[in-house]
């Protein structure tokens, strides 16, 4: 574990939050919140310190050892105050989707936690949102890909901390009291035998059903056709919505409108005069044609409460207790598997979502084990007697060793990864023996 003396602790408070009286939400700026701290960090002089050299490098790494999840997704995760930390948790996003993410500090109310979104690309993770005074940021997502979401609290903070992902619509739905399960046919559907696709979404109601609009806008067309029967388009935001099989038109070319203005009633004309009064509605991307209006209209389950007594472990040692365990990708057995880990192999859980656990293994690798794969008792495998033939570290990724302090001591030997023993002294520090 790092550690500060008081007195540089001191002189970076006084540079970093006070100097001539400027507070820490005037020196963000209007920038991102992230990028004004690590160059406050830089300014301070703290960047050739180990400390805050470890802040600035645990937000990169983090980048480029993501956390896979599905959405929606909730977690409980523990930063250690003096361990620079940083967490990066990558999930597939759809457009049209409203994304809403929200980080609560449970143990520790003070303090800074910076949560910034990320598009990966081809060559890069690029910045594309982040949130500015409230632990929370909402977007909507213009193109689908893979997004991550990085939380690092700032230095000397942490705690038990709550990260929510999960997404809602971005659209009112076209009719009223209704929501995304009352979807009745989805889009690419096969119609008229395979010769088309269905472009759109049908939601069945009764005749007469008031059908509104979805955001704000301005009428673009009202007519009738083949298929669509008594129609009415609206334009907004370079997207058409599409209102058709309606049984009346209530609405003008040209006029604006606002979510929830009745634009017809549902009916069933046009093709679908064989069928029970619905309302086909259909969005169009200029240049690109029908895109799938779910993700525009869904909004994902509500998340339970979380159990913030499974966080007392969190961030420790844990060691697999069963012949073996799947690690997965994602918390779900439907998930591709990682790695498989045997019994006595020690990991480290970092947060716990429902019955699982996000895990790291010493080697640096990310992934998932069920609950009741791992168990945070660590009775002891053997004991030794410690010489000056021992050399010890305390890292597992750490290359510099250092002769044995403990000669003469005995040891727990706990756990184990692949050659390396995991080994507990007496005063109940933890140290690994070099193969």
């Amino acid at each position: 574990m790092k550690t500060i003396s008081t007195a540089l602790l001191l002189i970076f408070s006084a540079l970093l939050f006070s100097c001539n009286g400027t507070k820490i939400d005037k020196l963000l700026g209007s920038s991102s919140p992230y990028k004004d701290y690590e160059n406050s960090l830089k300014n301070a002089g703290m960047e050739s310190y180990a400390l805050g050299k470890d802040w600035i490098e645990a937000g990169e790494k983090a980048l480029l050892n993501p956390s896979s999840i599905s959405l929606p997704y909730q977690e409980v995760t523990r930063f250690e105050n003096a361990n620079p930390q940083a967490v990066f948790l990558e999930y597939s996003v759809t457009e049209g989707q409203e994304i809403e993410i929200k980080v609560e500090q449970i143990s520790q109310q003070s303090g800074m936690v910076f949560i910034d979104v990320f598009e990966k690309t081809d060559e890069s993770q690029k910045n594309i949102h982040f949130a500015k005074e409230q632990h929370s940021i909402k977007y909507k997502v213009t193109k689908s890909g893979i997004h991550g979401v990085r939380v690092q609290p700032e230095l000397f903070r942490g705690g038990i901390i709550q990260i929510a992902v999960t997404y809602n619509a971005s659209l009112a739905f076209p009719i009223e009291g209704k929501n995304h399960q009352s979807i009745g046919s989805f889009f690419g559907v096969a119609r008229d035998g395979g010769a088309r696709k269905h472009e759109g979404v049908d939601v069945f109601a009764p005749r007469g059903t008031p059908v509104v609009a979805v955001t704000e806008g301005r009428v673009s067309r009202v007519g009738s056709n083949r298929l669509g029967g008594k129609t009415v388009s609206i334009a907004a935001s370079g997207y058409s919505y599409y209102f058709a099989h309606l049984d009346s038109q209530l609405v003008s070319i040209g006029q604006k409108i606002k979510p929830g203005d009745t634009l017809g009633l549902v009916g069933n004309t046009g093709n679908a005069i064989t069928t029970p009064p619905h309302l086909h509605f259909g969005i169009y991307k200029s240049g690109r044609g029908a895109v799938d209006p779910l993700p525009f209209l869904a909004s994902a389950k509500e998340l339970a409460e979380p159990n913030f007594s499974d966080s007392i472990d969190l961030g420790g040692p844990h060691k697999i207790i069963v012949p073996k365990a799947n690690l997965r990708q994602e918390p779900n057995t439907q998930s591709s598997t990682i790695t498989q880990l045997t019994n006595n192999t020690i990991v480290f859980a970092l947060a716990k979502t429902s019955d699982w656990y996000r895990v790291k293994l010493p080697d640096g690798e990310n992934g998932y084990l069920h609950q009741n794969l791992l168990s945070s008792n660590l009775p002891p495998l053997s004991k030794i007697d410690m010489s000056n033939t021992i050399s010890l570290k305390e890292d597992f990724l750490n290359e510099n060793t250092f002769p044995s302090d403990l000669i003469g001591k005995e040891a727990e030997i706990i756990g184990e990864f692949g050659s390396y023993k995991m080994l507990k002294s007496e005063s109940g520090a933890f140290y690994w023996t070099i193969d």
